[in-house]
């Protein structure tokens, strides 16, 4: 459970604390011709199993540094980008999320990490999902969070993919908004109009380099997805979204949880599919009580939980 990161050769950035002890690393890692980088935050006494963290579309390694006080004294953290992120030359579209969970199992191997938490956010779902069906052998417990999205998401997606391919940083930034933030006023989000603002600023101030990688991510939304036919067994397994979340609705989520045997399935009250920010301590203490088996019952920020593949079956 608390085997030590291995240090492998290869590009690495340090930071220290004032005391000199190591704060993080930064590894660059290149697979099959496509560089990606993970950033690692080893915890010195750690309870479980190192937390590996999937980015979601339209992030980066940095994008999961406010989660840090909540998880470091439990579990070391690694969190992920997808491979190409910022290379000159991205993944391109005909290439299925099955390249990334084969990227994951690759930087698995070179931290020598035989078994971990996994958890995949948003679009990071994908090739964790992926890699689940692939390596259950190699999950101690998983978290889906945001995922699932259906087949009428593909239009929109197409429209995220015109914008970036005209240059329209704003109007991507618009329609992404669109997608991740519920906006109807009958609906109580928690940090709404905040989140909104921030996520338009950051969107719409997109760098060139930026606007090629977020068409690359776009174009690949367009044609793969979000799941591959195959139940997922041999892991304790959380399958979660936002109560409001319409990109990734509770009724997709849950039945993607139905897929995974004794999955629990539950929705974060108040937020949709950016609840990590929405309600970011909550859902920090959320991803931290699973992957230390702490009871996710009594939690006033979550809706009942439930177990689909039980409730499934039982009904034959």
């Amino acid at each position: 459970m608390t085997t030590p990161l291995r240090r492998v050769a290869g590009g690495s950035e340090n930071a220290t604390m004032a005391d000199g002890s190591a704060a993080e690393q930064v590894r660059h890692f290149s697979y099959q011709g496509y560089e990606f980088a993970c950033r690692i935050l080893e915890c010195p006494a750690p309870v479980t199993e190192p937390i590996v963290v999937l980015c979601a579309a339209f992030q980066n390694i940095r994008s999961y540094h406010r989660y840090d006080e909540y998880w470091q004294d439990s579990a070391t953290i690694v969190c992920m980008e997808p491979p190409g992120s910022y290379s000159p030359d991205p993944v391109p579209r005909t290439v299925g999320y099955e390249f990334d969970a084969d990227a994951l199992a690759y930087l698995l191997d070179e931290l020598e990490l035989p078994r971990v938490n996994l958890l995949g956010v948003s679009l990071g779902t994908a090739p964790t999902h992926r890699f689940a069906q692939q390596h259950p052998d190699r999950i101690a417990r998983l978290i889906l969070t945001g995922a699932a999205w259906s087949e009428t998401m593909r239009p929109r997606f197409a429209e995220l993919e015109h914008w970036l391919t005209l240059g329209r940083a704003d109007e991507f930034a618009r329609k992404l908004v669109e997608l991740c933030v519920n906006g109807d006023p009958a609906r109580t989000v928690h940090n709404r109009a905040a989140v909104q603002r921030a996520l338009l600023e950051h969107l719409s101030t997109a760098t060139e380099a930026e606007m090629v990688r977020y068409l690359a991510v776009a174009q690949r939304l367009v044609d793969h997805p979000a799941a591959q036919p195959g139940r997922i067994s041999g892991m304790r397994a959380l399958c979660v979204t936002g109560e409001h979340d319409d990109l990734t609705p509770p009724d997709l989520v849950r039945a993607m949880a139905a897929d995974i045997d004794g999955a629990a399935f539950t929705t974060i009250r108040d937020t949709c599919h950016v609840s990590f920010l929405e309600r970011n301590v909550d859902w920090a203490d959320l991803v931290l009580r699973f992957f230390t088996d702490q009871p996710l019952t009594g939690l006033d920020y979550l809706t009942a939980v439930e177990y689909p593949a039980e409730t499934a079956s039982s009904l034959w």
